[in-house]
This record gives structure tokens, C-alpha cells and sequence, in this order.
């Protein structure tokens, strides 16, 4: 590897790095970005390396909103003070990889992981949180939720050159929230995000691995608001949460080449869905 490794002390520094080179690429736990370099896959002039850049590693609350630095590691992120503010993302944290993985890879790298589906960005897309996007000219916020899911990676339409994600902005909202992971063979998972406020009628759902981006299922959304009891927040019928799981496998309609590789995809989601909704309802 013949890439200069440049070490910013502060986000200022490492924007500016990325900046002057458009092949210089940002680097924190490097668990996603290193084996590409290693194989060649990837050539970048310059490694901004960030692990000196301590603003990343930061959180906090601001106005309702948890306020989540892109260098908060997985380990980090499923310790039980951040947990409690957002338990999906919690969840997802303890279902990705091995602990080493866990301790090294961020939550900035996860967003803009190459050649998987990230588990954090269902999860974002439910919450409706935004990423901040930073370059020398300012911060942009991106709502991975209004991103189009079809089009292509995700971290291509988030994302432009000389940028560097800083953080993640999360409503802290008050409900349930679960996440359901499953394999669906060669090393890839389908993974979900259902979040349901304490107030009837909220409901989000989002689905990863179907699709390069997060896909929201709205109308399942929609219709599951509806089943809910206004006196007591229940689903109205025990067949609710199946009935919901092939709302959001019809909506969210995985790609596959083979039509049954997509059938198949799309029983794993109507499963992921139904187990999340029996999870967050009883059942």
C-alpha cells in the first residue's frame, strides 16, 4: 500500500485533508475500508486516518434529539446509556460481527460500508434521524429515509466528494423499537427496523439488505397504525403481526436475480416483520 496515512488532530484538519485530494479517503476502525485496501480493491492516494479527531467519539443531547458522533464504535453504541436512547440501534450493535469487530468498526463507517447493506441505516430510516455531512464550506444534514432505496449505494447518494459524515442526529422518541437480523446465504442478512410510538398511529418500519438503501414500508405502516386499539395501543387481531409481515415483503418486493431467490427473500422479510411486531405488541 503506497496511500500517504495523514493523522488530523481535529474534524476542521480532516475535512480540509479530503478536501485537496478527491482520492484521499477518511479511515477510523477500518474493519470495512482496510481489507479493500489490502486486496487493491480500493487505491486511495492518502488514508486520513481519524482516531485522533475526538469530536467523532462525542455524544449528547440537543432539542429532543440524540446527537451521535460518526466514530462511536458498535461496542460503544450497545453500552447501556446509549441503549436506553436508542434501543434499535443498540440491538444492531450487538447482532454485527465478532467483539473485535464490535470494538473497532464505527457508526460513520457502517453508514458508508461497501458491498453490504448497512445494519445501522434501517434503523436510521425508522427513527427518520439525519446525517451530518461536513465539508469546508459547511454541514449538510441527509435523511437516509428520503433517499431512493433502488437506485444505487446509499452511501453514493449520501455523500459528496470532500465530505466527511460527523455524526448522526436521532429523535429520541418514546415506544418500542426492535430490530430482527436473518441470514439469507453467501454471507448476507435481511435486516429490520420497527419502531411504534406511545402514540396510536405511529408506526415506522424499514428493511435493509433488499435493496442497496433502507426501503420504508409506508403502506404497511399505514395499515398497521390502523389495527392499533385506541384505549389500550393493542393490535386489534393476533393475526395482525402476519398479516403485517406480507404488507411490508409486498411493498418492499427484494431484488434477486433467480425468482426463487426472491421468493425466498421475500418470506425472510415477512418473517422479520411479523417477529418484530410480535416483539413490540405481545404475541
Amino acid at each position: 500500500m503506497d496511500a500517504t496515512i495523514l493523522m488530523p488532530l481535529s474534524l476542521d484538519e480532516a475535512v480540509d485533508a479530503l478536501a485537496r485530494d478527491p482520492r484521499a479517503l477518511p479511515v477510523a476502525g477500518g474493519t470495512d475500508l482496510m481489507p479493500r485496501v489490502n486486496a487493491e480493491l480500493v487505491r486511495p492516494s492518502a488514508l486520513v486516518g481519524l482516531a485522533k479527531v475526538a469530536d467523532l467519539r462525542r455524544w449528547g443531547y440537543e432539542d429532543g434529539f440524540a446527537m451521535l458522533g460518526a466514530g462511536l464504535t458498535w461496542a460503544r453504541l450497545a453500552d447501556a446509556d446509549l441503549a436506553a436512547l436508542v434501543p434499535a440501534l443498540a440491538a444492531a450493535a450487538n447482532e454485527v460481527g465478532t467483539a473485535q469487530v464490535r470494538a473497532m468498526g464505527t457508526l460513520g463507517g457502517n453508514i458508508l460500508a461497501s458491498g453490504r447493506p448497512a445494519d445501522s441505516l434501517p434503523v436510521l430510516a425508522a427513527l427518520e434521524a439525519t446525517v451530518s455531512c461536513r465539508s469546508p464550506g459547511g454541514v449538510r444534514e441527509v435523511a437516509p429515509h428520503l433517499l431512493e432505496p433502488r437506485s444505487g449505494p446509499i452511501a453514493e447518494q449520501l455523500l459528496r466528494p470532500g465530505e466527511l459524515i460527523t455524526g448522526v442526529r436521532v429523535p429520541l422518541l418514546r415506544g418500542v423499537q426492535e430490530f430482527v437480523k436473518a441470514p439469507v446465504g453467501a454471507g448476507r442478512h435481511l435486516t429490520l427496523a420497527l419502531v411504534a410510538g406511545p402514540v396510536v398511529g405511529d408506526v415506522r418500519c424499514a428493511v435493509g439488505g433488499a435493496h442497496p438503501g433502507p426501503v420504508r414500508a409506508f403502506g404497511a405502516e399505514q395499515w398497521l397504525a390502523g389495527r392499533m386499539d385506541a384505549r389500550t395501543g393493542r393490535l386489534a387481531d393476533a393475526r395482525d403481526a402476519a398479516d403485517f409481515g406480507r404488507l411490508v415483503a409486498d411493498e418492499v418486493r427484494p431484488e434477486a436475480e433467480q425468482r426463487a431467490a426472491r421468493a425466498h427473500l421475500r418470506h425472510v422479510v415477512a418473517v422479520c416483520a411479523r417477529r418484530a411486531v410480535q416483539r413490540a405488541f405481545g404475541g
